[in-house]
């Protein structure tokens, strides 16, 4: 029994003291004890609403694509990042390095009867800052083309203006050049299909990479082969339409399209 009253006497004294050290009831909120209120100064609002700041466009952008004026930038040309003019090929440039690689044996035998150029660029030395007006030249310029003949990309590479090397590019598909667009257009307006009807037009082409079916691939898979359009200028909808495999060198499809409503 002695026991028993021990025990309840140390549970009501430890209550007793848990009570005693505890906030008052009226001095708590639902999320702890409340603080006095902040004194905040309050503010007329002013008489006349700001003016809202009006989107405006540069007047110097060529049709179809507006640029915006930005806030705060600098108009003053001097301020822009200059251009390292060594690390420009210009087009005297390239058509002396095409003469240089074009003339060269390996690269003739490679590229075979039907070829095209596509692009050329210099070859930044490694492991050094290579962009703007800090790319460091090394005299090294890569030159692509694409045979038609061998259906493959061909890579170039020189020094000045001889060839290092010449090597297949399996597999890869370049980004349509000037000289593939050119010849798509051409293919397609002569195509019965099309004949007599896209001569007003302006053709457009781009790269396409016909799919692979399970029993059967699309027509031109793995070929070269572009997707030609012709509208009535750059922004008009596509009138005409044409498949056109460069590697065969012949329309696969060709057609009008619908009216777009």
């Amino acid at each position: 029994m002695s026991c028993q009253i021990t025990m309840r006497t140390v549970l009501l004294v430890a209550i007793s003291l848990g009570y005693g050290c505890s906030l008052d009831a009226g001095s708590r909120g639902p999320f702890g004890p409340e603080d006095p209120e902040t004194a905040v100064q309050k503010i007329a609002l002013p008489e006349k609403a700001p003016v809202p700041h009006v989107f405006q466009f540069t007047g110097e952008d060529i049709a179809g694509h507006h640029k915006p004026k930005m806030a705060g930038t600098v108009q003053d040309a001097s301020a822009k990042r200059a251009t390292n003019a060594s690390a420009v090929l210009t087009a005297e440039d390239i058509a002396t390095l095409r003469r240089a690689a074009e003339s060269d044996r390996r690269v003739a035998a490679l590229l075979g009867s039907r070829w095209t150029f596509i692009d050329a660029d210099r070859i930044p030395p490694e492991g050094k800052v290579t962009f703007g007006c800090c790319r460091e030249t090394t005299g090294l310029v890569r030159l692509v083309y694409y045979s038609y003949s061998q259906n493959v990309a061909v890579e170039v590479r020189l020094k000045e203006t001889g060839v290092l090397s010449v090597v297949r590019l399996e597999g890869y598909q370049p980004p349509e050049g000037r000289q593939d667009v050119q010849r798509g257009i051409e293919l397609a307006k002569a195509d019965p299909r099309l004949a007599g009807k896209v001569e007003q037009l302006q053709g457009h082409g781009l790269l396409m990479q016909p799919d692979s079916g399970f029993f059967r691939n699309d027509p031109g898979y793995a070929h070269r082969t572009i997707w030609i359009t012709f509208s009535k200028g750059q922004d008009g909808d596509p009138k005409y339409w044409a498949v056109v495999d460069l590697t065969e060198d012949k329309v696969l499809e060709a057609g009008e399209e619908p009216p777009r409503s």
